[in-house]
């Protein structure tokens, strides 16, 4: 039995760089056109609200798989999870049900004829691995999924 790898990082995609970038730049844009008090508040809450749901890591600890915020992070217990699967592009044909579709990462509610009703915590698209849990289906992306697969049924005990 080999050692699990216990830090994972958040690549972004081609589009959530694009639009994570667009927008900003939109913002600030408006910001610059509309100047004043109200317009530039209006302008960095979105931003920083957006940027403090992104999604900047995985880390599995203290029987914890950690999704990493900026300066917290979303817990899920290794016992909630009963099953773990590398499927690319698990979020094809996706619609945002509740959260954010593309500032700093896909965060929150989404819906697939695929998966039905899940949560996401994704940076890239094409490197999703789904969780099952008892309270349905966890999406996340790590850097190397099958490396994250591996690492995380090695700590919860279950090697196939």
């Amino acid at each position: 039995m080999g050692e699990a790898r216990t830090t994972f990082k958040a690549p972004w995609d081609w589009l959530l760089i694009l639009m994570t970038s667009g927008i900003t730049i939109l913002l600030l844009g408006l910001n610059y056109v509309m100047p004043g008090t109200i317009p530039t508040l209006i302008t960095w809450s979105i931003i920083l609200g957006a940027l403090s749901f992104g999604i900047f890591g995985y880390h599995l600890e203290d029987d914890q798989l950690k999704i990493l915020r900026l300066g917290w992070s979303k817990d899920i217990d290794f016992s909630e999870i009963k099953n773990v699967e590398f499927k690319p592009h698990a979020m094809t044909g996706s619609v945002r049900t509740f959260g954010i579709g593309g500032l700093f990462g896909y965060v929150g509610y989404f819906r697939n004829s695929i998966l039905k009703s899940y949560k996401a915590y994704v940076t890239h698209r094409d490197k999703t691995v789904v969780l099952t849990t008892e309270e349905g289906e966890v999406v996340v992306s790590p850097d190397d999924p099958k490396a994250f697969v591996a690492s995380l049924k090695l700590v919860l005990g279950n090697d196939q």
